[in-house]
């Protein structure tokens, strides 16, 4: 890591513990950039202001107001989500809050936690009266893609969603399954109003890290969640069904990773043992977290990605099946989108069709990435397999 990144991460280890996070005697353009990739500028902007160094005083005053900023906006984001729970609550129509709006409430300061959009779950038989909802709010509908609709208007942005997880993290487990549940685990606020028992939260919030980085990367703002949330419940949590749970779902070894992750940049002990991790790959974890951003979309090359997501455990570089895979996907890859699919996978030629059809407009990215995926870094590709071997994926 380059002298910006162990300094941000410092500074989000001194937000999480109240922590002066010393000096920083590098780019500050870079770190600002970096913050920006990572979500957290205005964190890095309440550290300026509360432990001022002579080597940050050209840009205090820039940090102080997008600091301040952040905070007025996502307070408005907030009071407005209450407001529209309010008029979910009017309509009956239940709904499950979840993520970052509810994590937000375990920050010390709920305001710098930021959000692109979001998100809440209802039941799918409520679909159309929430539809009916949001566009009587004057929300404009932006994806309709079952089980996931979004809406924006002006800055406010919502993700609706009738079931959590579209398709499995890896092989080691059936997840969409498990997570198909999820109501069973709703703790009511109030009549219509839902929130996850802590521990399933948990359970899928790692588990949502691990859909990002089996996509492109997770960066360090979800960990910060995870730190919040292990700092603000502790002991209070039934570790051991929350253990079993991993157990059942395949799911330690990752576990084992983010929480140690979370314990060495931010000071955050475990509640479960933890086994050591090899520092090479802990090192190889830490950089690649770093250098992508929030959802780890910054310099990564997508064909590296999805030829790591061919044959995940071989080492070997499957460039033949990757493209057969990504023109002509399997009905179980994505009858969530063409349900028609769904018990009736002899239609699968059919969707394929359709897929280039509805997706005509992007025939030359979709050129561009075939050609990428054959001229792609080998090695590349090896490191990535290696890493999410290691880390449980």
């Amino acid at each position: 890591m380059h002298d910006a990144e162990q300094y941000l991460l410092r500074v989000l280890r001194g937000f999480v513990l109240g922590e002066d996070p010393g000096d920083f005697t590098g780019d500050w353009q870079r770190l600002l950039e970096l913050a920006d990739m990572h979500s957290v500028r205005g964190i890095l902007g309440h550290s300026v202001m509360s432990f001022p160094h002579a080597d940050s005083a050209p840009i205090a005053q820039l940090m102080r107001r997008q600091c301040l900023q952040t905070m007025a906006f996502f307070s408005q984001r907030a009071d407005a989500m209450a407001r529209l729970t309010e008029a979910l609550s009017a309509e009956g129509i239940d709904h499950l809050l979840f993520k970052g709006y509810v994590v937000r409430a375990y920050y010390p300061i709920p305001e710098l936690r930021t959000f692109g959009d979001i998100d809440f779950l209802i039941r799918p038989e409520d679909r159309a009266r929430s539809d009916a909802l949001m566009k009587q709010w004057g929300f404009e509908p932006k994806e309709n893609w079952e089980p996931v609709f979004s809406y924006l208007r002006g800055g406010e942005f919502y993700e609706i969603h009738s079931h959590v997880l579209e398709t499995d993290i890896s092989e080691r487990a059936d997840y969409r399954a498990y997570f198909s549940h999820i109501w069973d685990y709703a703790e009511p606020q109030s009549e219509h109003t839902f929130v996850l028992k802590p521990e399933y939260h948990l359970l899928y919030l790692l588990t949502h890290i691990a859909k990002h980085i089996h996509g492109s990367g997770a960066g360090a703002r979800m960990y910060l969640d995870i730190a919040f949330f292990l700092q603000h419940f502790g002991d209070s949590l039934d570790w051991q069904w929350f253990r079993g749970e991993l157990e059942k779902l395949d799911f330690y070894d990752f576990t084992n990773m983010v929480f140690t992750f979370v314990r060495r940049e931010f000071g955050v002990e475990s509640p479960i043992p933890l086994r050591k991790v090899d520092e090479q790959t802990y090192q190889d974890f830490v950089d690649f977290t770093m250098s992508g951003g929030t959802f780890g979309k910054f310099g990564r090359d997508s064909a590296v990605i999805q030829l790591k997501n061919q044959d995940i455990q071989e080492e070997t570089v499957s460039r033949g099946k990757t493209l057969l895979r990504r023109f002509f996907p399997p009905a179980s890859q994505i009858e969530r989108r063409y349900t028609y699919l769904q018990g009736r996978h002899w239609l699968l030629p059919a969707a394929w069709v359709h897929r280039v059809l509805k997706n005509k407009d992007l025939i030359g990215r979709r050129v561009q990435e075939a050609q990428n995926i054959v001229t792609a870094d080998a090695e590349e590709v090896l490191k990535l397999k290696r890493i999410y071997q290691e880390i449980g994926l």
